[in-house]
């Protein structure tokens, strides 16, 4: 398979994630008024998803490592879109509820996989630049979903959001079974000696689990973000469905940004360098929100307009700061992760996948319940994750000095 060719799979694979959380944000509000529910209850539906898509690779990681990641693919991919179906024709938050966490059990398989076969076929810099190819191509779907999701929620009813995911699942099913060549050609050991040790291994391996940490952290960012603009934009702000579309993908749009910019620097500059490029870009953009709060009331006068005219611009600008830093930690930890083991890609992703959604699912179940959420509390949460981030390079680079001494 040509190279074009496969990144596009990879890229249509990644996106089933994407899609299965973005498309849904503007339908929310509907969803919760159909179901006779109210919005926390719909957005501990968005919570079920992360958790399934996380325990869910523990269980494809290994076993695409040993029965190939085609196979695991076309399971992962048919789940996906029965449960699509099975969301469409939920009566009650309950069943939305099964639906969603079917869904995410199916999800995780293109986010193993995809990640699993680049590292089955590039290696270094060029496994970076890939990662930063497909990242940004995924990009798009956060760019558009929401808008779709608006779209086909105003026309036809939020059912047919599901409609759609169930449409896209039987295209990709169809064009993994005809198209993609298994490229794990690496037998392990029986499933499940090899589950438990490739771990524990991982987890103790320090060229591996300072990235896993950096990439989760990057990932609870992204989705403070994600759970809590609906909350921003169409409850304080008072943003229409296709308003807030509009805005939520102008800043996904910076995600494509960066990891273009990225895979073009990854010519002059270390991967290791872009992650320290990405954290320290996150710290500031975050510390400059948090202040920007108070400054649009400062602002306002000077330029004219109201404040929250000001305050709905400056956020925007910053968090596109925010997710620009985002998009380089998430594409070079998970490129530097890969390249701390061997053999075993697929757990790899799988572990990391796990720890980074079950950080999705906490931090969006905390929003959830969060009675007060606004600029000020995301700001903060963006910071904790990028100190997160410089201190766990930090702790390693320390780590690592002290054992090339003792080495010595």
């Amino acid at each position: 398979m040509k190279k074009q060719h496969l990144i596009v799979m990879l890229v249509a694979m990644g996106c089933l994630a994407a899609l299965s959380t973005d498309i849904y944000l503007p339908a929310m509000p509907a969803i919760a008024d159909a179901l006779a529910t109210d919005m926390a209850m719909v957005q501990i539906t968005l919570a079920l998803f992360f958790a399934t898509f996380g325990l869910g690779q523990l269980i494809y990681g290994p076993l695409s490592d040993k029965f190939g990641r085609r196979n695991v693919l076309l399971i992962g991919v048919g789940i996906f879109g029965f449960a699509a179906l099975f969301c469409a024709q939920a009566g009650s938050v309950e069943m939305l509820m099964l639906g969603r966490f079917l869904l995410g059990l199916g999800a995780c398989a293109g986010a193993v996989s995809s990640f699993a076969i680049c590292r089955d076929v590039y290696d270094k810099t060029e496994l970076t630049k890939t990662i930063a190819i497909v990242s940004a191509t995924i990009g798009i779907a956060p760019l558009v979903a929401p808008f779709i999701g608006a779209l086909l929620n105003e026309i036809y009813g939020w059912q047919s959001i599901f409609y759609f995911l169930a449409i896209y699942a039987f295209i990709l099913f169809l064009w993994i079974y005809i198209s993609l060549p298994e490229t794990n050609n690496t037998r392990l050991k029986p499933a499940e000696k090899a589950r438990v040790e490739g771990y524990l291994q991982m987890l103790m391996n320090v060229n591996y689990y300072p990235y896993m940490l950096m990439n989760a952290a990057a990932f609870v960012a992204l989705f403070a973000f994600i759970t809590s603009s609906p909350v921003i934009f169409m409850s304080q702000w008072q943003f229409t469905e296709v308003q807030f579309s509009l805005f939520f993908a102008f800043n996904a749009a910076w995600m494509i940004v960066a990891n273009s910019v990225l895979s073009v620097t990854l010519k002059k500059y270390s991967t290791q360098t872009m992650l320290k490029t990405g954290y320290l870009t996150i710290i500031t953009a975050a510390t400059a929100m948090l202040l920007s709060v108070d400054g649009a009331e400062f602002i306002a006068p000077l330029v004219s307009f109201e404040v929250t005219t000001v305050a709905i611009v400056l956020f925007s600008v910053l968090m596109a700061g925010v997710t620009m830093g985002i998009a380089i930690v998430l594409s070079t930890s998970m490129s530097l992760l890969l390249q701390g083991v061997k053999h075993q890609y697929g757990k790899a992703v799988a572990l990391a996948g796990f720890v980074r959604f079950s950080c999705g699912f906490a931090i969006t179940f905390a929003v959830s319940q969060m009675k007060i959420m606004n600029v000020t509390a995301l700001a903060g949460m963006l910071i904790i994750c990028g100190a997160t981030c410089l201190f766990v390079m930090v702790f390693r680079n320390r780590s690592e000095a002290a054992l090339a001494k003792i080495s010595e």
